[in-house]
């Protein structure tokens, strides 16, 4: 109850931000990504229509039909791993804008610290994608025994975790907390992280496997950006007073 009452006051908080400090623009962007991604989903779904006559065929048919399951769930990791990294710029962005509205204090730009910050997202990112590759195997090949409901609903949960964990790693990330801690407070805080993941998982993968386009669209043009700064504001939000009075007075002013 604690983590949905986090993420709610995060997720409205969130929406104000980006009305308070009209920050719309920065999401043209994943409009564009939104766009792209429709027309590539809909030239994918033809091919996979192209093949789904086989799936009538003694042992082939089983064999076309679970292929098509395990591989719909990879090219979906891969899918959100593009969208993460190339989001990432913008969602670091957002990440200081909470910092800022926290502490009152502007962070300056600086390119070697931005670069820094992008190369450590595309390394986290890389590194979960790995290992969700290694667990929907493994699932993949369970679900043989506990079926396909099993594998989906095991596959959500499984990609939602390293999902999560991205979007809240933007604040870690600034407050210099390095990759091994970082993924301790992952571990500590899995379910506000299974949480964030889930609501971006859903927020795809429902219409996408209900051919609600338009709704699929609008979710990679907006819950992307939007949980990026839940995430940043549920992470200051836990820390202790004493750790948040020490963010405040040790941030420069940068005229």
């Amino acid at each position: 109850m604690k983590t949905i009452t986090s993420f709610t006051n995060g997720f409205s908080y969130a929406l104000k931000l980006v009305h308070q400090q009209k920050l719309y623009g920065y999401f043209v962007p994943a409009i564009i990504l939104s766009i792209l991604f429709y027309l590539l989903f809909s030239g994918g779904s033809y091919l996979g229509n192209g093949v789904s006559f086989m799936e009538d065929w003694w042992v082939i048919g089983w064999l076309v039909s679970s292929s098509k399951t395990f591989f719909g769930f990879i090219s979906f990791m891969v899918f959100e791993f593009f969208i993460l990294v190339l989001l990432s710029p913008i969602n670091s962005y957002f990440a200081e804008k909470v910092r800022e509205d926290i502490t009152g204090k502007k962070i300056g730009f600086s390119v070697s610290v931005f670069m820094r910050s992008l190369r450590r997202m595309i390394v986290i990112l890389l590194f979960g994608f790995l290992m969700q590759i290694g667990l929907g195997i493994l699932l993949w090949l369970l679900s043989f025994i506990l079926g396909d409901r099993f594998y989906e609903i095991a596959s959500i949960m499984n990609i939602a975790f390293f999902v999560g964990f991205s979007f809240f790693d933007f604040g870690l990330e600034l407050e210099e907390v390095n990759s091994k801690n970082s993924w301790r407070y992952a571990r500590k805080n899995w379910m506000a992280c299974i949480l964030l993941g889930l609501i971006f998982n859903l927020g795809i993968y429902l219409p996408q496997k209900t051919g609600l386009i338009m709704l699929y669209a609008a979710a990679i043009a907006v819950l992307p950006h939007l949980l990026a700064i839940t995430a940043s504001k549920m992470y200051y939000n836990s820390l202790p007073p004493n750790e948040k009075q020490e963010i405040v007075t040790s941030t420069e002013v940068v005229d």
